[in-house]
């Protein structure tokens, strides 16, 4: 097979499988998500003054209640980590300034039912 034949037929490949990633949907609230432990869904809601994150389990809210998460923030050149607190039926944590485009959110932590949650958003 020549090369340029080749080149085009794993490229395409990687398209095809990278295509539900590029089409992410904005969650309910507005925010960007991504599925966590297999069968949990994050929507981060990223706004000026806080990070706002959502959970649910097979599509229905999950308690905030019980949930040990963590938000790494990388932006501009620095690093800082959020504890992010319950409030209703989410979890929340502040930001001391707006995030830039570009900066990434990374959530590490369990979920009130023992799961892991590791996940990714980048500001848009």
């Amino acid at each position: 097979m020549p090369r340029s034949t080749l080149t085009a037929s794993l490229l395409a490949v990687a398209l095809a499988v990278s295509g539900p990633a590029l089409a992410q949907k904005a969650g309910q609230h507005g925010g960007q998500t991504a599925v966590v432990a297999g069968h949990h869904d994050a929507e981060l809601v990223i706004e000026p003054t806080r990070l706002v994150l959502y959970l649910t389990n097979h599509g229905k809210p999950l308690s905030a209640k019980d949930n040990t998460i963590k938000a790494t923030v990388q932006d501009a050149g620095t690093k800082s980590e959020i504890k992010l607190t319950v409030e209703g039926d989410h979890l929340v944590g502040p930001l001391s300034t707006p995030l830039n485009k570009g900066a990434i959110v990374l959530l590490s932590g369990k979920t009130e039912d023992g799961h892991g949650v590791s996940a990714r958003f980048t500001v848009r």
